[in-house]
């Protein structure tokens, strides 16, 4: 692993007061130096919060920093008294317009002083790795991409709803967001991808090396079914870079019956566009998306995934799964095995796998020793012994059941 240059901070004899949550302010105990586990916010249910939960649980003594905390979605999973959150979440409606506030996310995290912990884990989806720690502090960062909005913009906007100001802001301040980017990149002390697809990424766009250990998937809390309702399955966060619009025009052209699953800005133009055989569940409980495993015929990944947690849940189920070749699913999916692909990102290509997939056989039990690979046990695994290695306190580390 490659370490970049430090620009730690050296322990100062006064400490600013951190983000309140709930009205209450972060109070250090003298002496007491406990870990710290960050998160860019939790305010809807994805990939990176169902890690980010896990990464609580690994850590059962640490102290969560985040921007929004949904207590009403998130409290039974973390409890609120380990949450601290910035100012924005006493704003009545702010939570639900998270993504709006792009250009503070940069400045609150990079400010965020825990220079009070011996142990930081990161968990960034954009701007987490940013905080600021001591120096000696193991800072351990794990990456989902390297900032989306600053090196894939085009992507994200590309057939989204966003209006020419959002998109032409968001163009101005690219440049602004990359420098920053690249230069927070090399205050975490380890960095570690959540795919070999991101760890390219990260190699190429902030020229450091990383580890690799997959996300955690709950394999032993889906049950494994031969049963298939005919419907085709999708669930995501509907964001134009997931190109559900390409699941929805293939289904809507084939007239096959595809369930969406999932909330977000491209909702409304999505459903616009959808046919009759085309449903939209929004957001769901978690019973709810594992049946909707266990019954559906194939699921979809339309777009390019960093990982993809939902497919390997899909294949827990024995379902195979029909993904665009290109990310992370090129290194879940096993085609023939576990599921096919597509090679270019058009309806009709999209369409062509599902009638291809109609005539093939799968079988569930092998499709689900796939997945068994990237099960939670796995990964918990995987994260002690990599906090061992680097001279983690082993009291603070969850011990195995």
């Amino acid at each position: 692993m490659t370490i970049g240059p430090s620009n730690r901070e050296q322990p100062g004899t006064t400490r600013p007061p951190g983000p309140g949550s709930l009205g209450t302010e972060v109070v250090d105990i003298p002496g007491q130096r406990g870990p710290a586990l960050v998160h860019d916010w939790f305010a809807t249910d994805g990939g990176g919060e169902m890690v980010a939960i896990e990464f609580a649980r690994l850590l059962p003594g640490a102290r969560v920093y985040t921007s929004f905390f949904n207590a009403a979605r998130f409290g039974d999973r973390i409890d609120p008294r380990r949450v601290r959150t910035w100012p924005l979440q006493h704003i009545p409606g702010a939570e639900a317009r998270f993504r709006s506030f792009l250009p503070l996310y940069p400045a609150w995290f990079s400010l965020l002083d825990l220079r009070s912990h011996d142990f930081v884990l990161s968990s960034s989806v954009a701007f987490s790795k940013a905080v600021r720690t001591r120096r000696g502090t193991v800072h351990v960062s794990y990456v989902y991409t390297p900032l989306r909005y600053a090196w894939d913009l085009d992507t994200y906007l590309m057939g989204s709803g966003y209006s020419l100001p959002s998109r032409l802001a968001a163009r101005a301040l690219r440049p602004i967001l990359r420098s920053w980017d690249r230069s927070t990149a090399h205050r975490p002390t380890h960095v570690v991808a959540i795919s070999q697809t991101a760890r390219e990424r990260i190699r190429r766009l902030w020229g450091r090396d990383s580890d690799v250990i997959y996300p955690p998937v709950d394999v032993t809390g889906i049950p494994l079914t031969d049963r298939g309702d005919g419907f085709l399955l999708v669930a995501a966060r509907l964001l134009a870079y997931r190109r559900i619009d390409l699941a929805v025009d293939a289904a809507t052209a084939l007239g096959r019956e595809l369930v969406v699953v999932g909330d977000g800005p491209e909702s409304a133009r999505l459903r616009a566009a959808a046919g009759p055989t085309v449903r939209f569940l929004g957001r769901v409980d978690r019973p709810t998306l594992v049946d909707l495993f266990t019954r559906c015929h194939a699921y979809l990944v339309p777009g390019i995934e960093d990982f993809g947690i939902a497919p390997v849940e899909a294949m827990a189920a024995g379902k195979p799964v029909i993904a665009f070749r290109s990310g992370g699913a090129t290194e879940t999916v096993v085609d023939g095995r576990t599921g096919i692909f597509f090679d270019k990102a058009t309806p009709a290509a999209l369409a062509e796998a599902i009638e291809r997939l109609d005539g093939l056989g799968f079988d569930p039990a092998d499709v689900r020793a796939r997945a068994q690979e990237f099960d939670t046990s796995v990964f918990r695994e995987a994260w002690r012994e990599l906090l061992a290695r680097l001279g983690v306190d082993p009291a603070v580390v969850a011990p195995p059941p």
